[in-house]
This record gives structure tokens, C-alpha cells and sequence, in this order.
């Protein structure tokens, strides 16, 4: 009885979670990096933004260089093994940054691999899980050639040191690619 309990009780403690959008197409498989240029919308399909699964540090929200709610397009340039983001405001760049491979992101299996957090204990102060945590984001082009993110989390541990808990998270998103070539959005400041 006290085995069929803790098993029970355990799976209370259980919790799987996955969106996407309606008609999800898989990754292609990216070659070069110059086939991820191009202009996409900022909203995803069917929630969240781009430039929150590209620029998801938050210090760039609190100076006031992010606001990813009025961020229209985000455009992306290839130039060898870099990549330079803009994110788009009302025809121009309102803030940008290139990425280098193999620097500030990697490609496995025609995907970029541009966020991936481990965590043993904890995530940092106030949070409430103790025990090890895993993150990762994953962009590329879905079979359709849109952008296409897959957020990926997983948690296991004591919630309060009380509680046993396992989660998993994977939310995929599409991003509708507006202009298969980058349209050379100017800075904002020289306007």
C-alpha cells in the first residue's frame, strides 16, 4: 500500500507540457548560414517573440534597448560564419548584434543552437526549485523556409525543499519569413 502511494504521489509531482503551432512542419536542415537571411515577423505563431528567444537577457529590457512588444521584424544578415540580427521599428533598426559561430552559437544537425543553460542546484535567488535544471533554444527554418524556434526546459528536485517535482517544457513557434533577402534596414540614431 505505502509503494502504491509514493508511485501515485509521485506522478501528482509530474508534469509534461508542449505547444506549437497549428500545422508545425519539422527543421530543415540549415547548410549555410546564408540561408537564414531574410526579414521575419517578430510575433510568433502561436505566441511569444523572436527577439525574447534571441536577446532573452534581461538587462536589455531594463536599459531601455529592448522592447519586444513593438519590435515589428527581425532581419538577419549572414557574412561567413557570423550573423548580424536587427530588430525592426517603424523601418529601422532599433538595436542589433552579431553573432559568431562557434563564439556566441553553435550548428548541430542544420539547427542553431543558440541558448543552452545547466543549472545544478539552482536557477539563482527567489527561485523555489532545488535540484538540477537544463534550457535550451534552438532556431532554424521549419520545411516551409519560416523561422522557427523550439524552447526546451527541464527541472527536476524539491520545490520549497518539500515537494518532489519533474517538468518538462517544449514550446516550438513559427516566425513568417516576410522577404527572403535582407532589405538593409538603417539605424534609427541616423535618421
Amino acid at each position: 500500500m505505502k509503494t502504491a502511494f509514493f508511485i501515485f504521489f509521485l506522478l501528482l509531482c509530474s508534469c509534461a507540457y508542449h505547444s506549437e503551432p497549428e500545422n508545425n512542419k519539422e527543421f530543415h536542415k540549415v547548410s549555410q548560414l546564408s540561408e537564414l537571411e531574410g526579414v521575419y515577423k517578430n510575433k510568433g505563431n502561436p505566441s511569444g517573440y523572436l527577439s525574447r528567444e534571441i536577446w532573452s537577457d534581461s538587462q536589455l529590457v531594463i536599459a531601455g534597448k529592448i522592447n519586444h512588444e513593438t519590435i515589428e521584424f527581425i532581419e538577419v544578415i549572414a557574412n561567413n560564419n557570423s550573423i548580424t540580427v536587427k530588430a525592426i521599428e517603424n523601418g529601422c533598426a532599433v538595436y542589433e548584434r552579431t553573432y559568431t559561430e562557434g563564439h556566441d552559437f553553435k550548428v548541430n544537425d542544420g539547427k542553431i543552437i543558440i541558448n543552452r543553460d545547466a543549472y545544478l542546484l539552482s536557477r539563482g535567488s527567489g527561485d523555489v526549485l532545488v535540484g538540477p535544471s537544463y534550457e535550451q533554444v534552438t532556431l532554424g527554418l521549419d520545411t516551409n523556409r519560416h523561422g522557427k524556434s523550439t524552447r526546451s526546459e527541464y527541472a527536476a528536485g524539491l520545490v520549497l525543499f518539500l515537494l518532489p517535482v519533474a517538468v518538462s517544457d517544449t514550446k516550438e513557434t513559427e516566425y513568417e519569413r516576410v522577404s527572403d533577402k535582407p532589405t538593409g534596414f538603417g539605424n534609427c540614431k541616423n535618421r
